[in-house]
């Protein structure tokens, strides 16, 4: 008998075949993520914060993080969200591009293998339902999926979600994110037994959105949340 993983890379090796993988960052055809748009990817400078992975004039523990991210311990981003990866995402998350979940997933597990930052399960920001409805499909659950099954992690006995739908985040100050989503996250499941949870997003830019479900995974029982997103705006 053949297995459903089998299936599943039989047919997208068919789909490829019919298909061609396009690159998401130039559009040529060849690969998802082409030789030439990983070499323009522009990795986060470094001093970062030690607490939130934002790019800092100089090295310190905190950047002032510590009083709006007081439920996530960690925060760490794979690469700068600009030229390429912007495209990118922008195509994965707006388009439709699916297939584009494993190259940019796997730069997040090679910046968290770098990083040493482990956890018990990994899980994605939940999106409203009727948000969910509209686009078909949630591109952070695919970017999860990837990253579970590269670091050997499972997803938590329970579900995240999304208890009320918010406005989208881009455009507005930090304030504003952080009170747009502020109990916007609720657990429902059993206690989370202080165990590890990794959250992941596709973009993060002050973390607001991390951080609220962060709350609501320490307030369902876990322990240390960290936070892990593709790509991070600079402000």
């Amino acid at each position: 008998m053949t297995s459903a993983g089998s299936l599943g890379a039989l047919l997208a090796a068919f789909i490829d075949l019919v298909l061609p993988p396009r690159c998401g960052g130039c559009r040529r055809i060849g690969a998802w993520l082409c030789a030439g748009c990983r070499g323009r990817i522009r990795p986060l400078q470094e001093p970062l914060c030690r607490r939130c992975g934002a790019e800092v004039e100089s090295a310190r523990p905190d950047c002032g993080c510590r009083r709006r991210l007081r439920s996530l311990a960690r925060l760490r981003s794979a690469v700068a969200y600009d030229g390429p990866i912007e495209h990118a995402i922008q195509r994965f998350k707006y388009q439709g591009w699916r297939r584009l979940a494993a190259p940019l997933a796997l730069l997040l597990v090679e910046r968290l293998v770098v990083e040493g930052l482990a956890a018990s399960w990994a899980l994605a920001v939940p999106l409203h339902a009727e948000r969910l409805r509209a686009r078909g499909f949630n591109q952070s659950e695919l970017l999860a999926a990837e990253l579970r099954a590269h670091m050997s992690l499972d997803a938590p006995p329970g579900h995240l979600v999304r208890a009320r739908a918010t406005p989208p985040q881009v455009g507005h100050d930090r304030l504003w994110r952080q009170n747009n989503v502020r109990g916007a996250f609720e657990w429902q499941g059993p206690d989370l037994e202080g165990r590890s949870v990794l959250i992941v997003d596709d973009v993060a830019t002050t973390g607001a959105t991390l951080e609220a479900c962060a709350a609501a995974l320490r307030a369902g029982g876990s322990g240390a949340v960290i936070g892990a997103a593709v790509a991070r705006v600079s402000i």
